[in-house]
C-alpha cells in the first residue's frame, strides 16, 4: 500500500470540550490488516482495511467515534447505520473496544491512543481525500480532528496461508553489531565498518525463501537492502542459527524453512538512517511458490556493540572558524582544537564543550547565546545556523574548534555528543573527572544529587515500557529524558511526577496509578521484570528514563519532578521546566 499523509492542524480542526482534545489523527499507510467487512459487518471480507491512529488527551468519557471522508461523503461510525459503515476501534493494547459494533462508554484519564479501522482501503480512499474524525463525549459535546490522505493505488492483499501460524513471526532491530559481512555492494564482504543487525523469525511447514528485502524510511531519508542480483541495491547478508551465511556468491538466497527458524540479517547503514529515532523499517520475503510476506520492525535487544567517545585537547591551532558568539566568522584569534573519535551508529545532533575550570560553554545549539563550536572532518559540518546533523556508522574522527578568550585556560574540557536517539556520550580531556563517571574517591554520601540532562522530553525510537507497570513493549514509541546522578550508595526507587500532582511514572512494583518508569544505562535496561530497580552509584553517571506519554510530555510547556530514594532512606530531587 503506497500512500502519503499530511496532518493538518488548525483552530477549527481541534476544538476543546470540557477537558478532552484531539491531539492528532493520521493514516497508517504501511499497515495491512483485514478485520472489518462491508457495511456493518464485523467479519473480514478479504479486502485490506484502512487504518488511522487517533490520539486524545484530557479527562472525559467517549461514547461514539465517527470518521467521514469529506471528499467522497462516505461515513463510518461506532454506531453504524444504513448511512454509516462500521468503524472498528482498538485500544493501545490492541484489543477491539466495540466488539458488538457499538462503542461502550470509554473513559479517558490524561490521554489515550486508539486505532481506527474502516473496510476496503482502496474503495474508501480512491482519490486524494480529506478526513474528519468526530469524537462524541458523554455530555454530547464533540471534538474533531482532520487529516489528508493521498489516494491509494491498487492494493494487493496479503497472501493467505493454509495455517494462520505460518509467516514472519518476528522482525527486530538490534542496532549496530560487531560483524562486518555487508557492504554497499550486492555481494557478501567486509568494508571496514560495523554492520546494522536485525533478527528475523520465520515459521513455515515447508517453504523455500527466494528473496529478502529490508526497507527503511524517515521524514527525510529512505534506504533499501535486498538479496536480488543486478539491481544495484546493497546486500542483506543472511545468517542462520548455526552461523552459516545463506547468500550465494552473487548475493542471492535460496534456503528452506521447516518449522520455526531464526536468522540474523546484516546490512551496511552507511547514512545512519537506522540510528534516527523516527525510522520505520519493514521486511519483505518472497517464497518460491509466489507468496510474499511482510512485517514492520520493532526494537529488539541491542547487540554487544559498544558506543564510545574519546577526546584529546590539541591546543591552539592555525585556523579561525568562529568567534565569541553563535556565528561562523573570523576574529583573527586562532581557535582551540579538540580531536574527538566517536564510535557509534546514528546521527549526531548536538555537541557541547565545557571548560571544567571556568564553566564556560560552547555548543551547536542555535539561539541559546553560547559561543559556537565548529565541527570539521574535511569540510565544516555545521549548518548555517550552527546546528549539526552528522550521520555516523562505526568510528569517525572529528575536529572540534572553538574560540577560547582566556589564553591561560588550557582545559580540562568536558565534551558531550548527543545522538538523535536521545543517547548521550561524554568524555573529558586532560585529567579532569569525566562527567560520565566521576572518580569514586572524590564522591561521598554528602554529594548525592540528581539533575536533568535534557531540556525537555523527546520521543525516541525505543519501545520498552507501556501504560502499566509491565516491563514490556506495547507497540508505541517511548518518550525519554536524561538525568545525571551523583553520589555513593544504592538507589532503590525513582519517581517522576507532574508538578504538584501524584500522576506520573515510577519504578515501584505496586499498582498505584502511575505507569512504569524505565531506567536505561547505555543499551541496558536496569529494571527487573516487575519494574523494580537497585542501582549502585559510586561517582557520577548519566541514565536515560523511558516513559509512555500520558498526554503531558508532548505539550509545549510543562514541569516535572524527579525523586530518587536511596536504600538508607535519603531522597534526592530535581525539577525540569520547559
Amino acid at each position: 500500500m503506497a500512500a502519503l499523509f499530511l496532518i493538518v492542524f488548525s483552530g477549527a480542526a481541534f476544538a476543546a470540550s470540557l477537558g478532552l482534545d484531539v491531539d492528532s489523527i493520521y493514516f497508517n499507510a504501511d499497515e495491512k490488516t483485514d478485520i472489518v467487512g462491508a457495511g456493518t459487518s464485523r467479519i473480514a471480507d478479504g479486502k485490506l482495511d484502512a487504518s488511522f491512529t487517533l490520539a486524545v488527551s484530557g479527562a472525559q468519557a467517549i461514547t461514539e467515534i465517527s470518521l467521514r471522508n469529506e471528499t467522497t461523503g462516505k461515513m463510518w461510525s461506532t454506531s453504524p447505520s444504513n448511512s454509516a459503515g462500521l468503524l472498528t476501534v482498538k485500544n493501545s493494547g490492541g484489543n477491539i473496544l466495540n466488539t458488538s459494533g457499538r462503542l461502550p462508554v470509554t473513559p479517558v484519564l490524561i490521554g489515550a491512543d486508539f486505532k481506527l479501522y474502516i473496510n476496503d482501503a482502496e474503495g474508501s480512499i480512491p482519490n486524494d481525500s480529506d478526513f474528519t474524525v468526530i469524537v462524541r463525549l458523554i455530555d454530547n459535546q464533540e471534538v474533531t480532528g482532520k487529516t489528508s490522505v493521498k489516494g491509494l493505488g491498487k492494493v494487493t492483499p496479503a497472501a493467505s496461508v493454509g495455517n494462520s501460524a505460518e509467516g514472519i513471526s518476528a522482525f527486530e532491530i538490534n542496532g549496530t553489531s560487531q560483524h562486518d559481512y555487508a557492504g554497499t555492494t550486492e555481494k557478501v564482504g567486509a568494508d571496514g565498518r560495523n554492520d546494522q543487525q536485525f533478527t528475523l523469525s520465520l515459521n513455515f511447514r515447508d517453504a523455500a525463501v527466494r528473496a529478502v528485502k529490508i526497507s527503511a524510511r524517515t521524514n527525510s531519508q529512505n534506504a533499501q537492502w535486498d538479496t536480488v542480483a543486478g539491481n544495484n541495491i546493497p546486500i542483506v547478508t543472511v545468517i542462520d542459527g548455526s552461523n552459516n551465511i545463506m547468500n550465494r556468491t552473487d548475493g542471492t538466497v535460496a534456503f528452506y524453512v521447516r518449522g520455526s527458524q531464526k536468522y540474523t540479517l546484516l546490512t551496511q547503514d552507511k547514512d545512519g538512517i537506522m540510528g534516527d529515532r523516527s525510522v520505520n523499517a519493514r521486511i519483505t520475503i518472497s517464497l518460491a511458490d509466489g507468496r510474499i510476506f511482510e512485517r514492520d520492525a520493532v526494537m529488539g535487544n541491542a547487540t554487544g556493540f559498544k558506543e564510545t567517545l574519546s577526546v584529546e585537547y590539541k591546543g591552539t591551532g592555525s585556523y579561525d572558524f568562529t568567534v565569541q558568539n553563535e556565528k561562523m566568522e573570523s576574529n583573527l584569534n586562532p581557535d582551540r582544537s579538540i580531536r574527538a573519535v566517536i564510535n557509534a551508529s546514528g546521527t549526531i545532533t548536538g555537541v557541547r564543550v565545557r571548560s571544567a575550570s571556568s564553566g564556560k560553554v560552547w555548543d551547536t545549539i542555535a539561539g541559546n547565546s553560547n559561543p559556537l563550536v565548529v565541527l570539521v572532518s574535511g569540510p565544516k559540518l555545521n549548518h548555517s545556523d550552527g546546528t549539526i546533523s552528522i550521520p555516523v556508522n562505526g568510528e569517525k574522527a572529528l575536529n572540534l574548534w572553538f574560540d577560547e578568550e582566556d589564553n591561560r585556560n588550557i582545559g580540562p574540557y568536558q565534551v558531550i555528543f548527543v545522538m538523535s536517539s536521545g543517547q548521550v556520550l561524554e568524555a573529558s580531556t586532560g585529567n579532569a573527572p569525566a562527567a560520565q563517571s566521576a572518580p569514586a574517591a572524590n564522591v561521598t554520601k554528602a554529594d548525592r544529587s540528581v539533575v536533568f540532562a535534557s531540556a525537555r522530553p523527546a520521543l525516541v525510537n525505543l519501545d520498552h515500557v507501556g501504560k502499566n507497570k509491565k516491563r514490556t513493549a506495547n507497540g508505541y514509541k517511548d518518550t525519554a529524558l536524561n538525568i545525571k546522578i551523583t553520589g555513593k550508595g544504592n538507589i532503590k526507587s525513582l519517581i517522576l511526577t507532574e508538578d504538584n500532582s501524584a500522576n506520573g511514572w515510577d519504578t515501584l512494583p505496586e499498582n498505584n496509578g502511575r505507569w512504569l518508569l524505565g531506567v536505561r544505562e547505555g543499551n541496558r535496561i536496569l529494571n527487573h521484570n516487575n519494574g523494580d530497580v537497585r542501582i549502585p552509584v559510586n561517582g557520577t553517571k548519566t541514565y536515560q528514563l523511558l516513559m509512555q506519554d500520558n498526554g503531558t510530555l508532548r505539550k509545549r510547556n510543562g514541569v516535572l519532578q524527579i525523586s530518587i530514594t536511596w536504600t538508607d532512606g535519603q531522597v534526592s530531587e530535581s525539577y525540569l521546566k520547559w
